[in-house]
């Protein structure tokens, strides 16, 4: 293996750089023990909202892909594709807009505290992407309004253009995940830093951002499907046993090649970089790796038992979900303990980041924020008609 990684890096320069960021000492300890506490405060926040974002970005990378298929294999003609797989196809359509929302909403706060705990690496890779990463906020604006636009039958009537513009929000929501996989491959590269600089070269040509692009967007798949099956399940769009059942196959074969293909790059990216390898397998990685492959199980299970019955019954969902949400926990973290190193300082120690004067401030307005969300989910939770049994 160590003749493979050694050719593997003559060959792809950005894996030589990244393959030795990483710190033994902060490898083999606990995640976020080797940490001052208030910056593994902040990264504990950054993990925890991040995973929150994740389960939302999943839905709306997965979805938007899916309903550009739907769009170009035609099945949104009304109410006569119900009971076939258009009945999924219009019930994740209707709901795209609102969980791309939701996926930016939740990203600002993991944004925020990244930036706070990895400001050299962060801000360093997002000056070099430069223009490739402040189009990330014009191309989500145009994507959210082509899903609406989708939604709207009396403006988009034509089997031709559902398609466009289906295929056209999907394709901005690839480009928004290449832009958001570049820049950490770019943090986690400081020695090319220079050379990127120099040239305005980007990463592009590493098979290492690809393998990572392909890993995660096949890799949102499965909580995709588990979502779009609970969604059906509680009578989502009107979707009745029938809808169930016809969808049932579909979701579940998504589910299984989504996360197959997630699981080859993967594998892809240990062999790649010896750097990623070792953030799972190391004693801070491993545990977490450990419950995404539990996880990983648990919902190839699910599915697995799904396309053989052709039926979603809660229970088999509610394992589909579990199961997921467990490979997007663990998955989390192994991506960051790949760049704990970013945290050294001059003195090669890890950097402590002060709480600052304006803690009590983020404290509050944290709690306000909380607060008016579980108010906001409670007062629509009670306002909705009743769902049948």
């Amino acid at each position: 293996m160590s003749a493979l990684i050694s050719i593997v890096l003559a060959v792809d320069p950005l894996v030589a750089v990244e393959a030795t960021a990483l710190d033994p000492a902060i490898l083999d300890a606990a995640f976020l023990s080797t940490l001052p506490a208030t910056t593994g405060f902040y990264l504990a926040l950054a993990m925890v909202t991040l995973v929150v974002h994740v389960l939302f970005m999943n839905y709306a990378i997965a979805g938007t892909l899916y309903v550009a298929a739907a769009a170009v294999a035609g099945r949104y003609s009304g109410r006569s594709a119900m009971g076939s797989t258009g009945s999924l196809s219009m019930v994740v359509r209707d709901w795209l807009p609102s969980a791309v929302s939701a996926a930016i909403t939740a990203g600002i706060a993991p944004l925020l505290f990244i930036q706070i705990v990895y400001q050299k690496a962060f801000y360093t890779a997002n000056l070099l992407l430069f223009n490739r990463w402040m189009a990330i906020l014009p191309v989500l604006i145009i994507a959210i309004y082509l899903m609406y636009l989708l939604k709207a039958k009396h403006l988009v009537t034509t089997r031709a253009t559902k398609a466009a513009v289906g295929v056209g929000a999907a394709a901005l929501m690839v480009y928004v995940t290449l832009a958001f996989v570049e820049n950490h491959l770019v943090s986690l590269a400081p020695s090319s830093w220079p050379s990127m600089y120099e040239s305005s070269a980007s990463m592009l040509g590493s098979a290492l951002l690809w393998l990572r692009l392909g890993m995660w967007t096949a890799g949102a798949f499965p909580l995709f499907c588990a979502i779009a099956a609970w969604q059906l399940v509680r009578g989502a769009g009107g979707a009745g046993e029938n809808e169930c059942a016809a969808a049932a196959r579909t979701l579940a074969r998504l589910a299984l090649v989504g996360g197959a293909i997630s699981l080859a790059c993967l594998v892809g990216c240990a062999f790649k970089s010896d750097a990623f390898a070792a953030s799972t397998t190391s004693i801070a990685g491993r545990p977490y790796a450990i419950v995404a492959c539990l996880g990983a199980c648990v919902a190839a299970g699910a599915w697995t038992v799904i396309l053989v019955r052709q039926r979603l019954p809660r229970a088999l969902v509610a394992a589909a979900c579990t199961g997921s949400l467990l490979v997007v926990a663990g998955m989390t973290v192994v991506r960051e303990v790949h760049r704990l190193a970013q945290l050294s300082g001059t003195d090669g120690a890890p950097r402590e980041v002060p709480f600052g004067g304006g803690f009590a401030v983020f404290v509050l307005f944290a709690a306000i924020g909380l607060g008016v969300i579980a108010w906001i989910v409670r007062t629509v939770a009670r306002s909705l008609p009743p769902t049948a049994p």
